[in-house]
């Protein structure tokens, strides 16, 4: 039990210390780990709950884990991504992310859909 609280406790601070708005590549995807990290490990809690014996199959939790760092990182790769990024006189082609978001605007909520097709950066 001790070593859960000591878990809870970390990633609290881990997501402490993040920046509010990710603005770089890599701030991105570790960003996108730490959340799929977070979010493997419930669901190999969860999943835990539908064995016959649930003190027998705590691996699950660390398999949830592994398995969602492994789909954050992906995941944040293809979302810090842009179309065309240009780079110290480099460019680079790439499929863009497409990134919705919720707003309300004067008490009306609207979607925003939005896509980088160019990236530069000096």
């Amino acid at each position: 039990m001790k070593k859960f609280i000591g878990a809870g406790v970390l990633i609290v601070f881990l997501m402490s210390v993040m920046p509010a708005s990710a603005e770089t590549r890599g701030s991105i995807v570790l960003q996108d780990t730490l959340y799929g990290t977070i979010t493997g490990a419930i669901i190999g809690t969860a999943a835990i709950v539908f064995t016959e014996e649930p003190e027998d199959n705590l691996d699950y939790i660390a398999y949830g884990a592994a398995t969602g760092a492994i789909v954050g990182t992906f995941f944040g790769v293809y979302e810090s991504t842009a179309l065309v990024e240009i780079e110290n006189g480099e460019t680079k082609i790439a499929m863009p992310t497409i990134k919705t978001s919720i707003k309300n605007r004067d008490g009306k909520t609207a979607v925003e859909t939005k896509a980088d097709f160019v990236r530069v950066n000096f």
